[in-house]
């Protein structure tokens, strides 16, 4: 009988209410649907600028090959992969220390362009990570293109690249920039 009466005290409820007279209001929503929970691991748009500002200043750092920047960046023990498929289909990993950026960098003798677009910024508490789009041009001419992701550590309030992975790809499979080639 129990299960009776708690299958019917629902459908009565639902009964009553259908037959109640219209009003002009519209319907509350169910409390439960009466505010939206905030989605999990999205950043605050403080955090999220904080953190894209991190990574735009890397991009920065390159062009201007400053090694220093690139440092006080990027952790000391950062993990850097790049993964390539090259124009024969053999796919390649290597890994980077933050020495052999530096050294890279502080000696092109080329101005190093990396655009990030559309970046998908997730967080939770003091690590972070972004998903990129990017292209990449020596001098005015494009070197590759790909996806960058960033994987970030707050530590004492700032925001730290510990690691650091990305694809390359060569033109003409290259998703580029929507504003066009760099000024």
């Amino acid at each position: 009988m129990r299960r009776v009466a708690s299958f019917i005290a629902p459908l009565a409820a639902v009964a009553l209410a259908s037959c109640a007279p219209p009003t002009d209001d519209p319907p509350s929503p169910p409390p439960e649907q009466a505010t939206a929970p905030t989605p999990r691991h999205l950043p605050t748009d403080e955090d999220r600028a904080a953190i894209l500002t991190v990574v735009q200043s890397l991009f920065d750092a390159l062009a201007e090959r400053d090694g220093n920047t690139l440092r006080s960046l990027l952790h000391p023990g950062v993990v850097m992969r790049s993964v390539e498929v090259a124009g024969d289909g053999e796919r390649s990993v290597a890994t980077s220390t933050l020495d052999d950026l530096v050294a890279r960098v502080e000696g092109s003798e080329e101005v190093l362009t990396e655009r990030m677009f559309d970046p998908e910024v997730r967080i939770s508490g003091d690590l972070a990570m972004v998903w990129t789009p990017y292209d990449f041009y020596v001098g005015d001419t494009l070197s590759h293109c790909g996806a960058d992701v960033f994987v970030l550590v707050r530590e004492d309030e700032a925001w730290r690249v510990t690691g650091l992975s990305w694809t390359r790809q060569q033109p003409p499979d290259c998703e580029l920039h929507p504003d066009g080639p760099p000024a």
